[in-house]
């Protein structure tokens, strides 16, 4: 499989989400992010008319507070957010098969999918799991783990930006769901895991990056019913 997909679509083999069988009635998953890493800026050139010296690199930890920051700053100025900071206790989440967003509480503030995304780059999709054979393949109750190599990008330049890198890794994404009630209530876990992640880009002052020990986790659960109840 080699498609562009936010992270976290709901298709089996992609993100580790059985697709819906006919007549399940799926609610989406709304997940919360966490995001860290450190990243390296190229330093500044310095000349004392006697010896040129180059600084060594700025590292900077990457944090969902400072992830957060960037995307205020370029969802602004982009026209797309009424602000340039996000207020206290505003979160990073993801939808499934919507994309990313940013919530203060249960409102959500602004899609930032269009900045953040993230693409499938290996060919291999390693999968582990179960599911009940009376049940049947993408029915409760199940588990699936997928194991694929994917690049998370954040691009802000399409939005007149500067920001623009690319971390490259094993992602990880699970789902469970329990044993289905005799109303066909249950529920569903979503798991997303992206460890050791590597790349390179621009940082918003305009200097070359490398970023290392990546990393992005995301979860929720969410009430579904698969429409035994009738």
């Amino acid at each position: 499989m080699n498609q562009k997909i936010k992270i976290l679509l709901t298709t089996a083999t992609v993100a580790g989400l059985w697709l819906a069988a006919p007549g399940m009635l799926k609610a989406q998953v709304l997940q919360t992010v966490s995001i860290s890493g450190t990243m390296l800026a190229q330093g500044t050139n310095t000349d004392n008319n006697t010896t040129t010296t180059t600084k060594a690199p700025t590292r900077t930890t990457i944090t969902t507070a400072s992830v957060l920051k960037q995307l205020a700053l370029d969802e602004n100025a982009a026209g797309n957010y009424g602000s340039t900071k996000f207020p206290p206790g505003a979160k990073l989440k993801y939808l499934a098969g919507t994309g990313f967003q940013v919530d203060n509480g249960t409102n959500e503030l602004v899609d930032v999918s269009d900045i953040l995304s993230l693409e499938v780059n290996g060919l291999n999709d390693i999968s582990a799991g179960s599911y009940s054979d009376a049940n049947g393949q993408g029915m409760p109750p199940s588990s699936q783990t997928d194991y694929q190599l994917v690049t998370i990008t954040y691009d802000a330049t399409s939005l007149g930006g500067t920001t623009k890198y690319f971390v490259t890794g094993l992602a990880t994404s699970t789902t469970r769901t329990t044993n289905p009630s005799a109303k066909g209530n249950y529920s569903e876990t979503d798991s997303f895991s992206f460890q050791s992640g590597t790349g390179e880009g621009i940082n918003a002052a305009g200097a070359s990056i490398v970023i290392t020990g990546f990393t992005i986790s995301a979860s929720g659960s969410a009430a579904q019913n698969n429409g035994a109840g009738g």
